[in-house]
């Protein structure tokens, strides 16, 4: 997934990554650093343009794995919002089971006109 250009937070430097590039600003959106921003090298994340892909000039991304974190706590409103994903997620997984469950049924019960239909 592409990371979105974040401004540089105001008051810190910027550290140098493993390939002696100045690093940029990324955001995480792994749950347990949720959009907690970070250092990393500029080269890791590879994004080449389309032209490059069409014409096959991709080259694979430098294996530079720098990353420091800016950003040592999730924020409240940013805890809130992932518990709410998670109840939705599980309202979700519950409505999807109870269709299952009642498509399986009606299944059975169309089996079991059918059955009656050709035994009579």
């Amino acid at each position: 997934m592409l990371t979105p250009r974040l401004p540089l937070p105001s008051g810190v430097p910027v550290p140098m990554c493993f390939c002696g590039d100045p690093c940029k600003v990324a955001n995480s959106d792994e749950e347990e650093t949720y959009h907690q921003r970070y250092w990393m090298c500029e080269n890791y994340a590879f994004d080449p343009p389309a032209r490059v892909i069409r014409i096959g000039l991709m080259t694979p991304p430098p294996l530079c794995d720098f990353k420091q974190w800016i950003d040592t706590e999730i924020k409240e409103e940013d805890k809130k919002y992932l518990e709410l994903c998670k109840k939705w997620e599980a309202e979700r997984l519950e409505r999807l089971e109870k269709r299952r469950q009642e498509e399986a049924a009606e299944k059975e019960r169309k089996q079991e006109m059918e059955r009656r239909h050709a035994a009579a």
